[in-house]
């Protein structure tokens, strides 16, 4: 494709999402990320996008009416969206008929409310993200968390949601972080609030699962949820040296 094409795509792209990511596009035109990140650099300094890490939003003047915390959101929701999406959908094998799952807030867990609501089976979730993926017409019954609207992470959190949520008994509670520090043998989260709603969820579970991109290995975060030795499977898509990946990561 030539470059005009490709800018044109980009533009179009970045107009509908507010947030791009370089991985994405390059697989979408189906050219390096080099390339892609070349006509993203290209597109700053004509002024008509801000270029952020991984990838790309709009800048200042377009878009307007859409919060910071949206644009944010957005761009999380679509870094490495193939990935996780590949990952939910190994997940989602875990589940069967009829069972009841715990779906945790943040981007990797999304795709898979987006598959496991066509299923028979009963899905509880604080997320926002997770219930906008929610069509009329689903197969799943869904119960949705309620209390304090944390708006930034879109999701419903405080006593009366931990209240809640006590309630429930789960056969799966899969669960998305802010990163996970091996050496430590660590999972983080950035919310002391949403830390209790991942480790609520993960003690009314019988099997809890980790669902990670590559990106989130060595990041940490303010507050431990867990050890990686909580998870029964840890699905991720791709490690540096697999040599010595622990036994309950799956590489999908």
């Amino acid at each position: 494709m030539i470059a005009s094409a490709r800018v044109m795509y980009i533009l179009n792209r970045l107009n509908e999402c507010g947030v791009i990511d370089y991985k994405s596009i390059a697989l979408e035109l189906g050219v390096s990320e080099a390339t892609a990140r070349r006509d993203f650099e290209k597109l700053e300094h004509q002024g008509k996008l801000k270029r952020v890490q991984g990838g790309a939003m709009r800048s200042e003047g377009f878009g307007e009416g859409v919060s910071n915390a949206e644009l944010t959101m957005r761009y999380k929701r679509n870094l490495n969206s193939h990935e996780k999406r590949k990952i939910a959908q190994r997940a989602a094998e875990l589940v069967r008929d009829g069972e009841c799952v715990f779906l945790d807030v943040g981007t990797s867990i999304s795709p898979l409310a987006e598959i496991l609501m066509h299923r028979p089976v009963q899905l509880i979730t604080y997320s926002n993200l997770a219930v906008q993926k929610f069509l009329p017409g689903v197969a799943a019954e869904v119960f949705v968390i309620g209390g304090r609207y944390h708006i930034s992470d879109g999701m419903f959190v405080g006593p009366f949601a931990e209240k809640m949520l006590k309630c429930f008994h789960f056969q799966h509670a899969f669960i998305g972080c802010s990163g996970v520090h091996l050496e430590s043998n660590t999972v983080f989260t950035t919310e002391m609030e949403c830390m209790r709603m991942k480790q609520l969820g993960m003690e009314a579970a019988e099997r809890a699962h980790l669902l990670l991109d590559q990106t989130k290995l060595k990041k940490t975060g303010l507050f431990r949820v867990s050890g990686l030795e909580s998870f029964e499977t840890v699905f991720i898509d791709a490690i540096e040296d697999a040599e010595v990946m622990p036994k309950n990561f799956v590489m999908v």
